[in-house]
């Protein structure tokens, strides 16, 4: 069971989610979704794959949003998931 956030937007494109307690919560507007251990605050935005296309290389390909994740407490995000993502290898 997870639960539904909406970020506060910064400047620069910037979210900053406020996660209050332990538990699994979706990001309204991108999707994702963060399991943590503990009260926390995520910050993150989305990268223009111009800057690293160039370290992408065969059969690798440029597939989808590419995410910069901050959290204040590393060890209290134990993952992310990327719902909007599909592996086509296999």
């Amino acid at each position: 069971q997870r639960e539904q956030v909406t970020p506060r937007k910064l400047s620069g494109g910037q979210y900053l989610i406020k996660l209050d307690a332990e538990g699994t919560y979706q990001c309204s507007i991108t999707g994702l979704i963060f399991e943590v251990t503990k009260a926390v605050n995520i910050h993150y935005s989305l990268l223009s794959w111009s800057k690293y296309a160039g370290l992408v290389e065969p059969p690798w390909v440029v597939g989808g949003p590419l995410f910069d994740v901050r959290c204040e407490t590393a060890s209290a995000l134990t993952s992310i998931a990327f719902p909007h993502s599909l592996c086509l290898g296999g």
